[in-house]
């Protein structure tokens, strides 16, 4: 008995080949456990949490501590120990016996499943296939009589076209042999000229001397606009640059007689601080000799005290400050005596 407790406390204790742990090692974490599985085939661990779990129960059911609990027979512990082992152990042989069954069951099903999925997998990407083709065929059929529509449109414009060519040449031609006809006369007049003024070859020399003077005179004509153009140009942006400088000498103007005005306000504003500085600088020298006179005086107090009382003069005449807290102390001192010399008449009388 001592030695199963031992195992069991141990961790060493086997029970159908499951490792027995104590309660020491055992961790709970509340009424459930994180358990982490497959995603891909969760259907292989169901038989696994089902066993966990009715592990768990049988072992809350037969605590290790109601088992090992304090007993005055040993034999009767330890027998009851082993009935109770034995019946735990036929009970989770039926269960895993019992798991398996349903874990083939669930095993077969999955497969089945996979089986059906991959037909439906094939079928559809067949249906996929088949529907890509015949669009295929439907776009390419749909494309060809586009084109031959469009090419047969193409060819109906074109021969329209031409036949308003047609109609146009001819309608050309008869207009230029009416214009032939009409210029009979002017032809006439050429060969008239010809014979009259003999540097005139052929008639095309007459028309080519009045091309050319056409010509000069479309060039003149178009300098002398150019020329016009750049003139009036010329005007404009003469009168824009004299506006636009009339403005500037306005604002330069403008800009002078503001100057003007505060170079006077200036000039005053100088002139009374001058009065100022003046006023400010007889007012310091009136001070200063103020100063000098009361800083003559003080020497003269503290020549007088120092004499009085016998000291040596050991301030400097520039040390105003050391010369008043002199006087002050002296002063004090004075105070002092001349209080004790009332209290002494108080006292007399």
């Amino acid at each position: 008995m001592d030695t199963l407790r031992e195992s069991i406390a141990t961790g060493d204790y086997t029970l159908d080949g499951y490792k027995v742990l104590p309660e020491s090692k055992v961790k709970y974490s509340g009424s459930k456990c994180k358990l982490n599985f497959d995603v891909k085939h969760p259907e292989q661990y169901v038989s696994q949490i089902a066993e966990s779990k009715d592990f768990s129960r049988l072992t809350q059911q037969s605590s290790t501590n109601e088992i090992l609990s304090t007993n005055s027979n040993m034999t009767i512990n330890l027998a009851s120990l082993q009935l109770k082992l034995y019946k735990t152990g036929e009970i989770l042989r039926a269960l895993r016996r019992r798991k398996s069954r349903h874990y083939d069951t669930i095993a077969e099903q999955w497969e089945k499943l996979e089986e059906d999925e991959e037909k439906l997998r094939d079928n559809f990407i067949l249906f996929n296939n088949f529907t890509k083709e015949n669009n295929e065929k439907r776009l390419r059929s749909e494309k060809k009589i586009r084109e031959n529509t469009e090419l047969i449109q193409s060819r109906q414009d074109e021969i329209n076209a031409y036949s308003k060519l047609i109609d146009k040449i001819d309608t050309v031609h008869k207009e230029i042999l009416k214009r032939l006809r009409r210029g009979r006369v002017y032809e006439d007049f050429l060969t008239n000229v010809i014979e009259c003024y003999p540097e005139f070859c052929t008639i095309c020399d007459v028309v080519r001397r009045y091309i050319a003077l056409i010509e000069t005179k479309m060039f003149l004509s178009t300098r002398l606009r150019n020329a016009m153009d750049t003139l009036e140009q010329a005007h404009e942006f003469m009168m824009k640059l004299i506006e636009e400088k009339n403005f500037i000498i306005m604002g330069l103007n403008n800009q002078i007689a503001n100057l003007q005005a505060r170079y006077e306000n200036a000039n005053i504003k100088a002139l009374e601080s001058e009065t100022l500085v003046t006023q400010i600088k007889n007012n310091a020298v009136k001070q200063m000799a103020e100063i000098d006179m009361v800083k003559n005086s003080i020497w003269n107090v503290y020549v007088h005290m120092a004499a009085s009382k016998k000291h040596p003069i050991k301030i400097k005449k520039e040390k105003v400050e050391e010369q008043i807290m002199y006087l002050n102390r002296t002063l004090t001192e004075l105070a002092k005596i001349n209080r004790m010399i009332k209290k002494k008449v108080v006292k007399g009388r």
